[in-house]
């Protein structure tokens, strides 16, 4: 006959409806039996229709638990099939918070690409000591505490590009962003007080000439002898500048003239 109520779930979908079949003499003993074993534990008790030989049986004559079905009373003699028809909800649960242990977790499971560009924050799923490190503590830089590199340490050069004209043209740089600079210039400069700076950062400025030039400065770099250095004014000829960071207003810096030295 036709299912009467709502239609089954199709197996191939997230919520699977499932029927077990259970014959005398292989399932159960009828006259003896008291529990039948299901291929899968059901979403609740109320999720389970039970027949014994086409003759629905009530939900009180019946407990389950995990895949165990069991009878109030003994399967009756006579019974040659038991039907059990349940259906398998998809439960999504929302994890709690710091309950994730690496136990749950399987080896390279969690990958760059998972974590994302947001990186594990502090309001993190995942409890304390789940992300560690795949290489030594030895080979991982920290931001706490000082430290010794067997390898050399450095940043990329941020290229400024070419400053030309009959006018004047302000550099501004960010500190957050890189540490040492390179430009080429024929034109005035004024170089202007960074921005994102911190004590204790360092980093150098390297101009090359394009012909005869000046550089002013900012109020927050500090020369020796308060005097600002005088660029070389032949093309082709560099100068370096290098800096410190002293405070948030104050930056020491050294003017090396003539790096390549007499053409």
């Amino acid at each position: 006959m036709p299912y009467i109520g709502n239609r089954p779930a199709d197996p191939t979908e997230a919520d699977n409806f499932v029927v077990d079949n259970f014959t005398a003499g292989v399932g159960f003993t009828a006259g003896s039996s008291t529990t039948v074993t299901l291929s899968t534990a059901p979403a609740t008790e109320n999720a389970i229709i039970v027949t014994m030989d086409g003759v629905t049986q009530h939900h009180d004559t019946y407990a389950v638990s995990g895949t165990t079905l069991t009878f109030d009373a003994t399967i009756p003699s006579g019974i040659s099939n038991i039907e059990v028809q349940y259906y398998i909800k998809a439960i999504l649960t929302t994890v709690a918070d710091l309950s994730v242990t690496s136990g749950k977790l399987a080896g390279g499971a969690v990958t760059a690409g998972k974590i994302g560009t947001g990186g594990v924050s502090a309001n993190t799923q995942l409890a304390a000591g789940v992300v560690t490190a795949h290489a030594t503590a030895a080979d991982i830089a920290k931001t706490d505490i000082a430290q010794s590199f067997s390898a050399a340490q450095r940043g990329t050069v941020n290229a400024l590009g070419v400053y030309h004209g009959l006018g004047g043209n302000t550099v501004s740089l960010t500190l957050t962003d890189a540490n040492h600079y390179s430009l080429t210039s024929n034109a005035n400069l004024t170089i202007a007080n960074p921005s994102g700076i911190n004590a204790g950062q360092g980093g150098s400025i390297v101009f090359t000439s394009n012909g005869s030039f000046t550089v002013s400065w900012g109020s927050y770099w500090r020369f020796a002898t308060g005097t600002a250095p005088t660029m070389s004014t032949t093309a082709g000829k560099q100068d370096r500048v290098d800096y410190y960071v002293a405070s948030s207003n104050t930056i020491h810096a050294v003017a090396t003239i003539d790096l390549l030295g007499t053409a």
